[in-house]
């Protein structure tokens, strides 16, 4: 009776200690903390996240090509000027060739000192059927001279029925004295149609 009583006691002191290492064993179990699990799991989706966004190559907008209209330019007809013809190479109107002296500047007998530079203005009229041209010329025949060109050309065309003033620079003798100076006309062939002269006097 004694040997089960004590069997007994030794059982339940076993029981009573198993009791207490089990129970120490789970309280050294660790407690899983919802929560933290909660906020790793989101740590770890946003750094999963950045990763991939830094990985993945950032989209750049192409912009749109702009659309340019250039007209197209039609080319102009450009007008293609002809040459016109000279007053100088304009022929002579058939016709006859006559002419008047209906004014001189100055007047015949004028006065001038020994030496003395002066410009002596003839105007002539055309009296015949023909054109002057700029080709035609009057030029000094004899006398004297008085140190003017040798020819001296119209400078305008001159209709019949109108008139052309012609100016010829002179100087005046050094010898005292009357003296004349004999000029023609001439056309555009060299033919001599009308005379005329100039008569100065120069002072002692």
């Amino acid at each position: 009776m004694h040997k089960n009583r004590s069997r007994i006691i030794i059982a339940l002191s076993l029981i009573i200690l198993l009791s207490a290492i089990l129970s120490a064993c789970r309280s050294a179990e660790p407690q899983l903390d919802i929560d933290a699990q909660k906020t790793g799991f989101a740590q770890t989706a946003d750094v999963q996240a950045t990763l991939t966004s830094a990985a993945l190559p950032t989209a750049t907008q192409t912009p749109e090509p702009t659309l340019t209209f250039t007209p197209t330019l039609e080319p102009t007809q450009t007008p293609i000027l002809t040459p016109t013809e000279t007053v100088g190479d304009t022929p002579p109107t058939s016709g006859t060739n006559r002419g008047q002296l209906i004014a001189q500047t100055p007047a015949d007998n004028t006065s001038f000192q020994p030496g003395e530079a002066f410009t002596v203005t003839w105007t002539f009229e055309n009296t015949g059927t023909s054109t002057w041209t700029v080709n035609y010329y009057i030029e000094h025949t004899f006398g004297q001279q008085m140190g003017a060109e040798d020819k001296v050309f119209l400078w305008l065309p001159v209709p019949p029925e109108t008139s052309l003033p012609i100016s010829v620079d002179l100087i005046a003798p050094d010898t005292p004295g009357t003296h004349v100076s004999n000029w023609k006309l001439f056309d555009a062939a060299d033919n001599a149609f009308y005379d005329f002269s100039l008569t100065i006097v120069v002072a002692e």
